[in-house]
Order: C-alpha cells, then sequence, then structure tokens
C-alpha cells in the first residue's frame, strides 16, 4: 500500500441534509449487549473439533463466540439492550410511541417479542407505563432489523407528538453441534434509539432494494437450528449486496445526493461502508465485490487493469466452467491488490472489530458494526456511511446516513473492555447450553432480566434479578 494515493472520499455537508423544514431523522443513540460467557475458539474447542485455529482467526476471522447463559435468550438480551439504551439517554416509557424488534430467534410463533420486551421493562418502570408504545417483530433473517429501522424512519419523520422510537436486534445464531456453521454462532442484542436531529447518524432516507427467492438459508417451522447451503449463501449475499447498490445508486442520483462526475465512482462518496457480518471475512469478500463493480465504471479501472489485467469476459469462453474458474481467479487477484487493499483498510475493516470477538448476531450484526467504528472513535462529522444489509432467502437493502456534529458528546461505551471481562466457558458446559441440558445457570444473574419458567401451556416468565 505504500505509495498508493489516498482513494478519495466526498462526503455530503451536515448543512445538506433537508431544507424544506422537515427534521433530519436517525439514530441517536445505540446500545449494545453481549452475554457473560464467552467460548474461546482457538485450544479446546479447534483441538476438539479437528479444525487448525489459524483457519478460524484468519481464514473467517473469528476468535471468540459469545454464549447466552441457562437464563437468557433473545427477548432477555433484548430487554437488557432497551434498559441500557433507556438509561443512558435518560428516556422515559411514555417518550416512546413504538419499539419495532428484528429477530430470526423469536420466543413464540404468534406473540411478538416486543409484547415480551415490554413486560419485563415495566418490572422496572411500573405496571402499564408502556401502554401506548405499539410493537411489532420483523422476520426476514438477518436483515429483518434494518426494515423495522427503515420502517420506523418513515413513522417518526411524520410524528408530530414528540415521540421517539426504539429498533431493536436480538438473536442467538445456532447451529448443529459440530457442523460447519458452528464456529459462526454468537448471540446478543443492539437497540438503536431514533429521533429527529439525532446525534449520531442523520438517515438520508434513500433506500437500494434486492429480492429474489432463495434457498440458501432457512430454518422450517419446528426446527431450532437452520438449514445452511453455505457456498450458495455466499453467492447470494454477493449478488443481493451488488443489486441493492445498484439500486441505491440510482436513486440516489435521482435525487441528486450522489452524483458522480467524471470518472468517478458512487462508492468515493462514502467514507465507511458497513456490511452484514456472518462471520468477519465475508465482509472482506463483500466489499471486494462492491468495489469492484464500482470502479470498473471510473478512473479506477484502469489503475486496477494496469495491476492484475483486464476482467475476464463471459464471451471469450466457449466452457462456462473455464470462465466461472477464471472470474474466481480474478476475484481473488481483486482483493489482493493494493487499490483495494488500501480502500479496505480505511473505509471496512474496522466495522468487523467486534464480530471477532462475540460472532454472528444475524439481524443485528451491521449494527455492531456500527458500535465499532463509535468504540474506536473512526467517525467525524459530516463523513458519509454506507450500509448494505443482506438476509438470506433472499433480500439486500443499501443506504446511506451522515454522521452529525453532536458526535462527540455521547460517553463512550466501553464495549471493548466489558468484552474482556467475560466468562470463558469449558466445551463441556458449552455443548451443555447449546443442547439445553445445563438446569442451572453458570453465572447467577443479579440486575438483569431473566427467563425465570415456561409454564405447562408453553408461556415464558421473566423477572428482574437484582
Amino acid at each position: 500500500m505504500t505509495g498508493k494515493k489516498e482513494m478519495p472520499t466526498m462526503s455530503r455537508s451536515t448543512e445538506d441534509m433537508p431544507k424544506d423544514g422537515r427534521q433530519a431523522v436517525g439514530i441517536d443513540d445505540i446500545s449494545v449487549y453481549v452475554p457473560g460467557l464467552v467460548l474461546p475458539l482457538t485450544g479446546e474447542f479447534s483441538q476438539k473439533r479437528g479444525i487448525d485455529p489459524g483457519k478460524l482467526v484468519k481464514g473467517i476471522g473469528i476468535e471468540q463466540m459469545a454464549v447466552p447463559d441457562a437464563h437468557e435468550d433473545a427477548a432477555t438480551m433484548a430487554a437488557m439492550s432497551l434498559l441500557d439504551l433507556m438509561k443512558r439517554s435518560h428516556i422515559r416509557p411514555e417518550e416512546i410511541g413504538k419499539i419495532y424488534v428484528g429477530t430470526e430467534s423469536s420466543t413464540d410463533e404468534a406473540k411478538a417479542m416486543g409484547t415480551y420486551v415490554i413486560g419485563m421493562l415495566e418490572k422496572v418502570y411500573g405496571r402499564g407505563s408502556f401502554q401506548e408504545c405499539s410493537t411489532v417483530e420483523f422476520k426476514a433473517a438477518c436483515i429483518g432489523t434494518t426494515f423495522a429501522l427503515e420502517n420506523l424512519s418513515y413513522w417518526l419523520a411524520g410524528e408530530d407528538e414528540g415521540k421517539i422510537g426504539v429498533v431493536i436486534a436480538s438473536d442467538v445464531a445456532k447451529y448443529p453441534l459440530a457442523s460447519p456453521g458452528e464456529y459462526t454462532q454468537g448471540a446478543g442484542s443492539v437497540a438503536l434509539l431514533l429521533k429527529k436531529n439525532p446525534r449520531i447518524l442523520a438517515l438520508e432516507q434513500i433506500y437500494g432494494s434486492f429480492t429474489r427467492d432463495e434457498n440458501d438459508f432457512f430454518r422450517p417451522m419446528g426446527c431450532k437450528t437452520a438449514v445452511v447451503n453455505g457456498k450458495h449463501s455466499n453467492q447470494c449475499y454477493l449478488d443481493a449486496v451488488i443489486g441493492a447498490f445498484d439500486s441505491f445508486a440510482q436513486r440516489a442520483a435521482r435525487k441528486g445526493a450522489i452524483v458522480p462526475g467524471e470518472g468517478q465512482c458512487v462508492t468515493d462518496f462514502i467514507d465507511h461502508q458497513l456490511f452484514h457480518i456472518p462471520y468477519p471475512r465475508m465482509v472482506e469478500y463483500a466489499s471486494a465485490a462492491v468495489f469492484r463493480h464500482d470502479w470498473m465504471k471510473g478512473s479506477q479501472k484502469k489503475e486496477i487493469e494496469g495491476e492484475i489485467g483486464p476482467e475476464p469476459k463471459a464471451q471469450d469462453f466457449r466452457d462456462p466452467a473455464e470462465y466461472q474458474a477464471k472470474e474466481a481467479a480474478y476475484s481473488r487477484s481483486f482483493a489482493r491488490s493494493s487499490q483495494f487493499l488500501q480502500v479496505y483498510s480505511a473505509k471496512v475493516r474496522d466495522t468487523a472489530t467486534l464480530s471477532r470477538k462475540i460472532g454472528n448476531i444475524y439481524t443485528g450484526s451491521i449494527y455492531l458494526g456500527l458500535a465499532s467504528l463509535l468504540e474506536l472513535e473512526r467517525l467525524l462529522a459530516g463523513q458519509r456511511l454506507g450500509f448494505a444489509a443482506y438476509g438470506s432467502g433472499c433480500s439486500a437493502l443499501f443506504f446511506s446516513a451522515i454522521v452529525q456534529p453532536d458526535i462527540g458528546s455521547l460517553p463512550r461505551r466501553g464495549l471493548i473492555e466489558r468484552l474482556e471481562e467475560r466468562r470463558q466457558i469449558t466445551l463441556s458446559d458449552y455443548e451443555k447450553l447449546h443442547e439445553g441440558m445445563m438446569e442451572e445457570s453458570l453465572v447467577t444473574p443479579e440486575m438483569e432480566f431473566a427467563l425465570s419458567k415456561i409454564d405447562h401451556q408453553g408461556y415464558r416468565h421473566y423477572e428482574f434479578v437484582d
């Protein structure tokens, strides 16, 4: 990378936000809850599973897996992230108009998880304190929370009674023991506070979308773990994100938000690019696909071809398999090129910092990327962030937001330090928790929400343990 020029970035000024009387809408604060148990993936895990530790740490990009204790589930984690968010930003229950929850770890086939969450919060704030707050659950694999964010932002833009909204992502990523996807598991919840005139990010309200019917990842009714068609899922992810990116680029141009000049590309106008993170290495694959797709339309094409040669073209090959092999080799070369490595380091790499220590949290993983940038103090007022959300099945949304002038006013969350305080567990304890065979919690609940029992009807009962 030495000697290469800085990739150009042309951020939108915060002064360019709506001038038609509308107030900017976006993310005012963020709270992350991660279980207090952690399983290192090197050592006992990799040894017993017969996996080279280097494959996990370097090849996949994961070092540790967050593991829920026996009293935890997606609902308790959602309640914990919301409680922390309310305390951080001094929010009263009556201020919250809507709580939207994105999850694919639902605790009930019909009852919205948000009602359980409200029930738990009322054990702290008083019965009936949230009764004027509506809640709904969004299910769309890992993109559910982003659809919730999009919908809630439109409601908030027209809200005229001073209400605020909360979007919660909460999931337990779970695959069969000793399966290929096991080491990508994780658990956690992210709560986003949405307000007018937000302190962190103002949404530009430009959403590029892509949808098609796929079987890359799904969980049939009654199944506790998902069916994963790994390589196919990776390709669906890349196809969908590129499709959503093109949709975003066209809409951004029509609205005059991003209009590249001669030789410029859309990604030149993005300072940080966030992606859904099923595992950190996938962020590298996705960003390489998007930047390559975009750069081949601008001045970067000549520089890339000067370094690794021209792209293979399907019409030059009689054998489709030969073309696919050449295309795969070219993709690898692009991902190793100095041009891409420079922009990846500057705009993408740091978004996976927390995920390396937590694992996949499905609907919230892309917002762990935002939390990572906040923890590393990488965001500056006026910068534009691009978000590329993906949900298997499959759907993608690409949208953007502008960092606000008050970004420095929020207190640090200390997430990186908190992750170091978690209790390491053995492989045996992890397997018992995974299979639901742990009768008692490894860490006694204290100052947190806990699942107290599941009654004879299957209804879940929660309490706040002080």
